[in-house]
């Protein structure tokens, strides 16, 4: 017998298109909608407060959770006491997606105490039981796909309906080759279509710092390459890989979260950009590639803030998901030289 789901968090869901954490959200929610769950979503626009009618809750800690409790402004500014007190009460089983539950009832009562307040609205008790009575799900094993698409934190943008989607924040693609990509794929069976979407992280930050940054963009390329072509042997799979982003102007505004070594990026705009594209050149000797991003560039060839989230991230807006809108922006390249590179 399938469920009536409600996914919710600490508070409600963002409705803006541009919200990254949101578009998680919602890719979560459609998994376990497509496994034959009955899938409401807690929306800004429609506040759930009571959770009585749900037979279950799938819990959303957010596409970055740290393992603390960031209250912006405090306890003080806390505007989702009303959504603490509903998860406290609800007695059916929970959900937790992909992090086990937290202890949110003790985070909470320590800065209730340091600021000499009390919520007695609150269950306590009731959402300490959840850190052990909440089992630990990853939408992506609920029900499998022949279709998989992984990468890094950008990979979200590749989601549709009926494909599994491992999206990892932080993933260079270097580190990703050494660690091998079958440990984002949650399957040992075998697959007809991979794709994957990496190479933004080395691109914004790495490969500039080298002597040759286009000899390093290369060779990474080439590594790319292989990887794709054992990993397509291991799952019987056809590989496609996701061209990188084009680079925004330097004028964009990036979260602290986003930045490494204490800067939002390392390279001019041009030294980036001329690294971007030997990387993809080089790859598409060796592999299929997906060209699609043109679409998303201004007038000066850079990729548009119009296309992004608001204000400020280094992610697209879901409304430029290239699959969102149930179609495909353009054709893969078919690469014909395959064989005689990975002689």
């Amino acid at each position: 017998m399938k469920s009536k789901v409600l996914l919710t968090g600490l508070g409600p869901i963002s409705n803006k298109i541009a919200s990254h954490k949101a578009a998680q959200a919602i890719i979560y929610a459609d998994q376990i909608r497509e496994a034959g769950n009955k899938t409401d979503i807690n929306l800004v626009s429609n506040k759930i407060t009571d959770y009585s009618e749900y037979d279950a809750l799938a819990f959303y800690h957010g596409s970055d959770w740290s393992g603390n409790l960031n209250l912006f402004g405090g306890i003080h500014a806390y505007k989702n006491r009303e959504f603490l007190v509903a998860l406290s009460q609800f007695k059916g089983p929970v959900n937790s997606l992909m992090v086990d539950f937290p202890d949110y009832a003790g985070m909470f009562q320590d800065r209730l105490r340091k600021a000499a307040w009390k919520w007695d609205d609150v269950d306590w008790e009731g959402l300490k039981a959840l850190q052990y009575r909440a089992v630990t799900i990853d939408p992506n094993k609920i029900k499998r796909y022949p279709n998989i698409s992984i990468g890094d934190s950008h990979a979200i943008c590749m989601y549709r309906p009926r494909w599994e989607n491992v999206s990892r924040p932080f993933s260079t693609l270097h580190g990703s080759i050494k660690k091998g990509f079958e440990t984002f794929i949650p399957s040992a069976s075998e697959y007809n279509i991979i794709e994957t979407y990496f190479g933004n992280i080395d691109i914004r930050h790495h490969l500039c710092r080298f002597d040759d940054p286009i000899l390093e963009a290369k060779k990474l390329a080439d590594r790319y390459a292989r990887e794709l072509n054992r990993i397509s042997r291991k799952y019987g799979a056809k590989t496609l890989a996701y061209e990188p982003l084009p680079i925004e102007n330097e004028s964009r505004k990036v979260p602290k979260t986003g930045w490494y070594k204490g800067t939002p990026f390392f390279g001019s705009w041009d030294e980036r950009n001329e690294v971007r594209e030997a990387f993809i050149a080089q790859l598409q000797l060796n592999a299929n590639v997906y060209m699609w991003t043109d679409q998303l560039k201004n007038g000066s060839g850079e990729l548009s803030f119009d296309v992004m989230e608001k204000p400020q991230s280094v992610h697209l807006s879901r409304a430029s998901y290239p699959h969102w809108q149930g179609r495909d922006w353009t054709e893969p390249q078919e690469t014909s030289n395959l064989d005689s590179f990975f002689a």
